[in-house]
């Protein structure tokens, strides 16, 4: 698979997801997602996409201020 933006090779890696909610801030640090070699663009599959919208949805209702987790911790 190639990059949607520049056409550099994509390769297995990991990010962070930042959400901020004005009140709450999540992060989740070792999201799974590819990395464009030669621009840096980050591409996350439809299933982490939605495994991360569920995380959030969780964690907005229950949190006050600003939480951190690790990505595999929370789909386990």
């Amino acid at each position: 698979m190639s990059c949607f933006f520049c056409k550099g090779d994509l390769i297995d890696s990991t990010t962070v997801d930042v959400t901020d909610f004005g009140t709450c801030v999540v992060v989740i640090r070792g999201v799974p997602c590819q990395k464009c070699t030669q621009c840096g663009e980050i591409v996350i599959n439809i299933q982490v996409g939605e495994q991360l919208e569920n995380i959030v949805d969780e964690l907005k209702a229950s949190v006050s201020e600003v939480v951190i987790l690790q990505y595999a911790n929370a789909v386990a």
